[in-house]
């Protein structure tokens, strides 16, 4: 899981997103990585519009875009991991 974000430490949407993210290794433990692509780093800025990103923050499961600007419940959250593994 790809956790878009402007910087989770100051941003507060950002933070939010990335605790939602987060929490998602407590519940499937090591069938779910998250990586935070920080758009301070110019090769998320690529990677950002290689996955056709146009918000922040977003969330891609498995290379795909599944929420932006939106901080998903847990049970959404889940959800969306839950069919992709």
């Amino acid at each position: 899981m790809e956790v878009i974000t402007i910087d989770s430490a100051t941003c507060a949407a950002c933070g939010y997103l990335k605790a939602a993210a987060d929490d998602m290794v407590a519940e499937f433990g090591d069938k779910v990585k998250i990586v935070e692509r920080k758009i301070t780093e110019p090769e998320n800025i690529a990677r950002m519009d290689l996955l056709g990103v146009a918000n922040l923050p977003s969330i891609c499961i498995n290379g795909e875009v599944e929420f932006v600007s939106v901080i998903p419940n847990r049970d959404e959250l889940r959800q969306s991991i839950g069919t992709r593994l």
